[in-house]
């Protein structure tokens, strides 16, 4: 697996146009191409972040190719320096661009112009953002009642101050009245006025990088140039530093397909991060800012009283969803652990995935703005057929969605997350893609490898010591739980059954409040919830359970745990404490 540093240098252009804009330092949702970003940890989180998003196969790029031309464009009037021969039927818009620089004698007063020759109309961008227009409603490919207007004379308009030294890009589209008008102009020169003179900024028959019969991508006002003339901005950036203050670093991004869509996911990757510390990162989409956020890795040594929410099976209904998000976040968590069954989009329905990461997005947010970073476990609803399939399990590419999005499930769904030396949290496939006893020795290897950390917990899907709501999984209790047992887990936390189940610690199915250990669940976060059958206390090993959406909150002491158990209200139903039994530290 790949392994990215945050830090890399970029040219001064690309990193111009990331920071042409400023950012607002709160929560901002992107732009309708894009999903996310979210925080994911799947390697030490006390140093590493891994930042994801998708991007929507709608309007990734732009038809049509950025040439290099001299002012003015057009064609039908035998003055233009760069002729669109094929323009007349064929398309109705071109777009302009290029850099620009006050000179550094510029006086202070001084006022940026353009002077221009336009038929029929035209949008100016100064620095990506729209600084004039001209007999034009709407933009782009989305323009609307053109006004007509004849290119007879320079007409000059103020755009604003020139700073001396100040570097940007200019940008401008200009709009025929119909496909069939039989010219069409414009020819730009850029000055400033000072001392009733006009001083040149950008000189008429100048090149620019236009586009003509084609559609710009999204932030094209703010790049410089055509690709290949210098450097362009790539998709996407992103940046960070922590809040404290310091120099911003870029991150190496990765992208790949989103299961069987044209999206792609997005990822950021970091590592050699400073434990306990916030950060700030910004994201910019082809050069333009789109928004900025926080996050925070976990401390380097344990905290009294740090926490984290868990539960599963997760979207049942968009409200139900969003209304659990909020309350993770607003518990102010150091992570969520998510037991599966997450967009239940059933390998197939990506957009139910799209719905998933919004919410995660947009609810679950600490009251101070940060990012709740989370740690997936698979689910049967994740999986094409969404069956649980503890013997035969159909292998990972039935699940592409799952895979394609999360990282750290290179060799299959089951993952160990360990927080510094003081914490361990290991995910299973409960038998969705992965067999079960195929996993059995790489559990006794890896709990039996962590036994020096005195803080553990398991999850997975499907529960082995259910409510009777349906059929337990025997396979687990015959090759997992007897391990769980033998290496003190502190926790197992199970889901998939709708419904909310706590049990006695236990050995071998018996209470044994001594050395026993916990199940909880059974994942109930926003789905329909199930009835609990009526004799569920015949199964001796159940403390309680209850027909309730949830999640469960973990509180760890130096020396206890606390569940608790709630609403999305807030409504703690249910709360059990355990001491530590595997030696603090």
């Amino acid at each position: 697996m790949r392994r990215e540093s945050p830090g890399r240098s970029f040219p001064e252009s690309v990193t111009r146009a990331l920071f042409l804009i400023p950012f607002l330092f709160v929560p901002l949702s992107l732009s309708a191409a894009e999903y996310g970003p979210f925080c994911q940890w799947h390697r030490d989180p006390t140093t590493s972040m891994a930042i994801h998003w998708i991007a929507t196969e709608e309007k990734e790029g732009e038809r049509g190719e950025w040439k290099l031309g001299a002012a003015g464009f057009g064609y039908g009037d035998d003055d233009d320096q760069t002729v669109l021969k094929g323009m007349r039927k064929k398309y109705r818009s071109v777009y302009i661009r290029r850099p620009y620089e006050v000179p550094a004698n510029a006086p202070e007063g001084a006022e940026l112009t353009i002077g221009i020759r336009y038929d029929d109309a035209f949008i100016l961008y100064l620095d990506g953002k729209e600084a004039l227009r001209k007999g034009v409603e709407g933009a782009g490919a989305d323009i609307s009642k053109v006004k007509k207007h004849e290119a007879e004379v320079w007409e000059y308009f103020k755009l604003g101050p020139a700073v001396a030294g100040h570097k940007g890009v200019i940008a401008i589209e200009g709009h025929n009245e119909s496909l069939d008008s039989s010219d069409f102009t414009l020819r730009p020169r850029i000055d400033y006025r000072a001392n009733r003179k006009l001083h040149p900024v950008v000189r008429e028959g100048a090149k620019w990088a236009y586009l003509g019969g084609g559609t710009p991508r999204a932030g094209w006002t703010r790049i410089e140039g055509v690709k290949g003339e210098g450097a362009e901005a790539p998709r996407y950036q992103l940046a960070l530093r922590p809040k404290t203050g310091g120099g911003w670093t870029f991150a190496n991004l990765r992208d790949r397909k989103f299961g069987t869509t044209e999206h792609r996911v997005f990822s950021a990757d970091l590592g050699d991060l400073e434990p306990g510390t916030r950060y700030l990162f910004k994201i910019a989409r082809w050069g333009a800012p789109i928004g900025s956020w926080e996050f925070e890795t976990a401390p380097a040594t344990f905290e009294e009283g740090m926490t984290f929410v868990t539960g599963g099976d997760m979207y049942g209904t968009r409200a139900w969803m969003d209304a659990m998000n909020r309350r993770a976040g607003q518990e102010d968590p150091l992570f969520a652990l998510l037991g599966g069954d997450l967009a239940y989009a059933n390998g197939t329905k990506g957009n139910r995935w799209l719905d998933w990461v919004d919410s995660w997005h947009k609810c679950a947010v600490a009251p101070d703005g940060r990012l709740i970073p989370m740690i997936v476990v698979i689910g049967n609803h994740e999986v094409k057929g969404y069956k649980f399939r503890p013997t035969d399990a159909p292998g990972r590419a039935q699940a592409p969605f799952y895979f394609s999005l999360f990282l750290g499930q290179e060799e299959g769904a089951q993952l160990t997350v360990d927080f510094g030396n003081y914490l361990s949290v290991v995910g299973i496939d409960s038998g969705h893609t992965t067999n079960i006893a195929a996993q059995t020795q790489w559990l006794a290897r890896i709990l039996g490898n962590r036994l020096g950390i005195p803080r553990q917990f398991v999850c997975y899907h499907r529960p082995a010591w259910g409510a009777g709501v349906k059929d337990d999984a025997n396979d687990i209790r015959r090759e997992w739980s007897p391990l769980f047992e033998q290496f003190k887990v502190d926790c197992v936390f199970e889901n998939d059954h709708h419904i909310y189940k706590r049990t006695h610690p236990i050995v071998g199915g018996k209470r044994n409040d001594r050395d026993g250990v916990l199940y909880l669940g059974d994942g109930a976060w926003g789905v329909k919830i199930r009835s609990v059958p009526k004799d569920w206390k015949k199964r001796t090993y159940l403390a309680e359970a209850r027909s309730v959406n949830h999640l469960i909150k973990v509180t760890m002491t130096s020396g206890q745990f606390v569940y608790e158990a709630m609403t999305a209200d807030g409504d703690i139903f249910d709360e059990t404490m355990r001491s530590v039994r595997r030696g603090a530290k």
